[in-house]
């Protein structure tokens, strides 16, 4: 299991966390690729992304941005990357159409909600694939789910299992979401600030 789990007292936090996380990913890797999932929970962790990469430029020439599970994404327009580089992808088949053939996925945030499963519709394998996962989960709602991946048998092949099996996964939660949690998991992968 390679779970690296960060739970933060408030959203707030975990939404600077995750902002700048995504920020290094850009700034070390100008070739990235990313699939951030269209999700009101994630909102304020992008509108800091944006805020960041804008008072601290980074060459985004080469980034690409895919929007899972939604038709919005307007306020990416906001960074400096080609219109055509930003796409809505709802299944492995759209991810894949939009990928070169050796491309792969640098970076995934996935919003991990009771209907968790990566893509809404449609197939998530290759998406599962992406080299590193961020899961992110706020408030009370999304905490029998937290305890569900933490429990989640890595023999199954759920999207649960999928997640817990992946080799680099980092789920970021706010107190309220890792509430079901034991204590002592919660005291040790707890962190004052961002």
């Amino acid at each position: 299991m390679a779970l690296n789990f960060r739970i933060y007292e408030t959203k707030h936090d975990a939404d600077l966390f995750l902002a700048d996380q995504l920020r290094k990913q850009i700034s070390l890797n100008p070739d990235s690729t990313l699939v951030l999932d269209l999700n009101d929970t994630l909102d304020n962790a992008y509108d800091y992304l944006i805020g960041e990469v804008n008072n601290h430029p980074v060459n985004l020439a080469n980034v690409k941005l895919l929007l899972a599970n939604g038709d919005g994404g307007a306020k990416f327009n906001a960074l400096d990357i080609p219109e055509q580089q930003i796409r809505n992808v709802k299944s492995d088949d759209d991810l894949n159409r939009y990928l070169d053939k050796k491309e792969k996925v640098n970076v995934a945030v996935l919003n991990l909600d009771h209907e968790f499963k990566g893509f809404k519709s449609g197939s998530s394998d290759d998406l599962f694939k992406a080299k590193e996962l961020f899961i992110y989960a706020s408030g009370s709602g999304a905490s029998e789910t937290v305890r569900k991946l933490y429990d989640a048998d890595m023999s199954k092949d759920s999207p649960l299992s999928k997640v817990k099996n992946h080799r680099m996964v980092t789920v970021i939660l706010d107190a309220e979401a890792a509430s079901k949690l034991d204590r002592d998991i919660r005291e040790f992968y707890t962190y004052k600030f961002a």
